[in-house]
């Protein structure tokens, strides 16, 4: 499937890491540069980057600097937390027939855009990976027997268990109408994971797309795994 936009999600606070993020520095570049330069990989010509208040001059600085920032659009968060990013972000997209939506704290290899666009049916694909410890995130139910997504379940009573297929904020989306669906259903509920719930008990379609690595960047245990799982070439990646 040819998918030539991606919606960022660069507004987080960073507060238990005690930095911005997506000026994080991992690789020798950041968060932010990290992933339009994976997406770019898949074919990726158009990038809504939605950034919050405290943050937004420096994402701006961050999208100058990179290859073709003409393809770059910096817009500010409308409303208060994660959920009204992903709104922010997919209202400008609504008549595109594919999109990726992404969390850039979550690391993933490189050639996760591209395999993701190579699967992707119209719904929704979610990356996901094998979990090795008890996630407080976003984990993934399945119809019985299948690999056909039920729904997403987010921060269950005690974490998510290893084993269990963590929910990796890189999801496709595909079809202008499903877009449109779940940009006016998240910003209806204020809840980006129940607007696709929603849409999956409704008849869309959702599958996995198992990546083989992962950390999200969450603090600074998280970080340190992340270096020791992909290895940055950059010794100062972590300043």
């Amino acid at each position: 499937m040819s998918t030539q936009t991606a919606v960022l999600l660069a507004a987080g606070h960073g507060t238990r890491l005690g930095r911005d993020k997506p000026s994080l520095l991992f690789g020798g570049e950041t968060l932010l540069a990290r992933h339009i330069r994976q997406a770019r990989r898949a074919g990726v010509t158009e990038f809504v980057v939605v950034a919050g208040r405290h943050n937004e001059d420096r994402v701006r600085e961050i999208a100058a600097t990179l290859p073709a920032p003409e393809q770059i659009e910096v817009v500010l968060q409308d409303g208060p937390d994660a959920h009204a990013a992903a709104a922010t972000g997919l209202e400008r997209v609504t008549d595109r027939e594919a999109a990726f939506l992404c969390g850039i704290t979550d690391l993933v290899p490189d050639d996760t855009y591209a395999t993701m666009a190579d699967t992707a049916t119209t719904g929704v694909t979610v990356a996901a990976f094998v979990l090795e410890h008890t996630f407080v995130g976003g984990m993934l139910d399945f119809h019985p027997g299948t690999l056909d997504l039920l729904r997403i379940v987010e921060r269950p009573p005690g974490g998510c268990p290893p084993g269990r297929l963590v929910n990796i904020w890189i999801h496709h989306l595909a079809g202008s109408a499903f877009i449109t669906q779940i940009a006016q259903a998240t910003r209806q509920l204020g809840d980006y994971e129940e607007a696709i719930n929603q849409a999956l008990a409704g008849g869309s379609h959702g599958m996995a797309h198992t990546v083989s690595d992962w950390e999200a960047v969450k603090d600074e245990t998280s970080l340190n795994r992340a270096h020791e799982r992909f290895h940055p070439q950059d010794p100062t990646a972590a300043a």
